[in-house]
Order: structure tokens, then C-alpha cells, then sequence
């Protein structure tokens, strides 16, 4: 399973990144699971987001890796099931939003928010 980040995405997710701080890269899947999740834990509504995490959170519900060519996003392990083996993080030039789409299923998240998380934040 690979993640292709275009040039437009990765400079979209730099600018947002805290150059102070350390911070990981999640592809979170916000199914209500966890404590960055901003839905209520029995939802329909799942859809992919960009997370930047303190390192120094509790990330143990990202327990698997998931390459890409800027480097490891941390994702939940049973997310897997609903991305492909190849997929895409590009920015929509028009509303300048994340888009992730797969090379089988098209179009997984129109638009992936974009959010820095903290320990004050949490």
C-alpha cells in the first residue's frame, strides 16, 4: 500500500506544519474511534483527514504505517480495508483542499481536513 503526495499537497501540508515542534503524520480514518475524532463513536460518516500529531501524544490507535514519498503517515490498522493498494493525496486547485482518491475506487474523501493537533488542543 503506497500514498502518492503531489508536489501541490506536500507544500500545503509543510506550510500547516509546526517547524517548532515534532510532529507525525496520521491519515486518520474518523470513524468516532479515538481521541482526535470529531465525530460521535456511532456515525456513518467516515471520512479520511490529515491529522499533524505532537509527538508526545497518545497515538497507539495509528498502529501501522503507511508509506508515502514525503514519509510515514501513521493510520488505524483496520482502515486499511476501505483504501487501495495505490493511492493519491493531491490539492483541488479550486477550493485548494485535500483530495484522496484511489486507483480502483476513485474519489475516497472529497475534501480532507487539514488539522494540527496538540497536547492543549486535545
Amino acid at each position: 500500500m503506497y500514498l502518492t503526495v503531489t508536489p501541490s499537497a506536500a507544500a500545503k501540508i509543510k506550510k500547516a506544519q509546526d517547524q517548532t515542534a515534532n510532529q507525525v503524520l496520521l491519515l486518520d480514518f474518523d470513524d468516532g474511534v479515538g481521541a482526535f475524532s470529531r465525530v460521535g463513536s456511532c456515525t456513518l460518516a467516515s471520512v479520511f483527514r490529515v491529522l499533524l500529531a505532537d509527538d508526545r501524544l497518545d497515538l497507539h490507535d495509528y498502529d501501522q504505517d503507511l508509506a508515502s514519498n514525503i514519509g510515514n503517515f501513521k493510520i488505524k490498522g483496520y482502515s486499511k480495508m476501505y483504501m487501495d493498494q495505490q493511492m493519491k493525496l493531491d490539492l483541488n486547485p479550486k477550493n485548494q483542499m485535500l483530495r484522496l482518491t484511489g486507483a480502483n475506487a476513485g474519489e475516497l474523501t472529497a475534501a480532507l481536513m487539514l488539522e494540527a493537533i496538540s497536547p492543549e488542543s486535545v
